[in-house]
């Protein structure tokens, strides 16, 4: 069997007029699959580029910024603001804190409701990362302009705001 290398975009295009002869609208198609692959490309070298090097994983990045910007936080709300499962903030806050960089109190009278706080270390171990992280993110968005930055934010924003029901079929 021969190896057959097919490029992105004529993938998304066969994708696409496969999708508008069920009748199903390809340019939103075109939308989440642009998304999907931006989100993955970002992720992907975040991850490999600042985070793994930095000594934690994307989850554990998102956890300290969150505590870095907001303060303590119970594991919950980490949880919430993180877009992650609790078992995923535990897994992270685990090894995090075995490395020194954060710390989990218990502050309630209620024994399973955990704080998180960002150590000193952690904190400038994160500050330093997010520099290296911030200027990729410039290189990234490096050919928008600052008001195409805006607007694409904005986009973003209104999509991310949409309540989906249960079952959309």
């Amino acid at each position: 069997m021969s190896e057959r290398r097919v490029r992105a975009g004529e993938f998304e295009d066969s994708a696409a007029e496969r999708i508008a002869a069920l009748g199903l609208d390809p340019v939103t198609f075109r939308a989440m699959f642009g998304v999907f692959r931006l989100g993955g490309r970002m992720f992907s070298d975040l991850e490999t580029e600042i985070h793994r090097p930095a000594g934690w994983s994307l989850a554990g990045f998102r956890v300290m910024f969150i505590l870095w910007v907001l303060g303590p936080l119970e594991s919950h709300e980490i949880a919430r603001l993180a877009g992650l499962s609790r078992a995923a903030i535990s897994s992270a806050v685990n090894t995090l804190e075995r490395d020194g960089l954060v710390d989990r109190r218990r502050e309630s009278i209620d024994r399973r409701v955990v704080t998180v706080y960002l150590t000193d270390d952690g904190a400038t171990r994160l500050e330093a990362a997010y520099r290296r992280q911030n200027a990729r993110e410039r290189l990234l968005f490096g050919d928008l302009t600052d008001d195409e930055l805006v607007v694409l934010t904005d986009l973003m924003r209104r999509i991310s705001s949409v309540r989906l029901p249960d079952d959309v079929s």
